[in-house]
């Protein structure tokens, strides 16, 4: 076998893995909303909405990681950089660890200040740090996710969020 017969042939590229794991997980997003849509009326609005957000980003994931341009231009923009390729196994294992560092301090400030507190301030602080943007479509991007998870819970589903330690009840 030549040319491209033969790289086809062997193994799998991370491009396309990445490409078919975003499609595993669409296909499971959606089977989780259709599942969702089959509950109880009272109890099945948060299910769904979980389902809707789920489908719709993954459906977003599969487009980022298509390889057309438009998929390139949301993989960069929904990144905060381009795309790099690993540059072996210590620069993974140390974005494994910045991906857990942010995780814990997503956890550590929705304990302290809650939901609504915390929300602007890691958004802000990760698409500044991690994602390399700008302080004014930082603020955007906070501002908007905030208001958001305030929209979501409190209004449409009356539910109240988690004050934190220091603000809560």
């Amino acid at each position: 076998m030549t040319g491209r017969r033969a790289e086809a042939g062997g193994a799998m590229t991370g491009a396309r893995r990445n490409f078919i794991a975003s499609l595993v997980t669409l296909t499971l997003g959606a089977a989780y909303l259709v599942w969702a849509l089959t509950y109880p009326e009272k109890v099945r609005a948060v299910p769904v909405l979980v389902g809707v957000v789920t489908t719709i980003l993954c459906l977003i994931d599969v487009i980022a990681h298509s390889g057309t341009r438009i998929g390139d231009v949301i993989a960069g923009v929904l990144s905060g950089r381009a795309h790099l390729e690993a540059e072996g196994d210590l620069r993974l294992m140390r974005e494994e660890y910045l991906a857990m560092l942010w995780m814990g301090i997503a956890l550590a400030s929705v304990l302290l200040l809650g939901f609504l507190a915390a929300t602007p301030i890691y958004v802000l602080g990760y698409m500044m740090l991690h994602g390399r943007l700008g302080l004014r479509l930082g603020l955007w991007i906070a501002g908007g996710t905030t208001l958001f998870c305030w929209g979501v819970f409190e209004f449409l589903l009356d539910f109240p969020l988690y004050g934190g330690i220091l603000f809560g009840d």
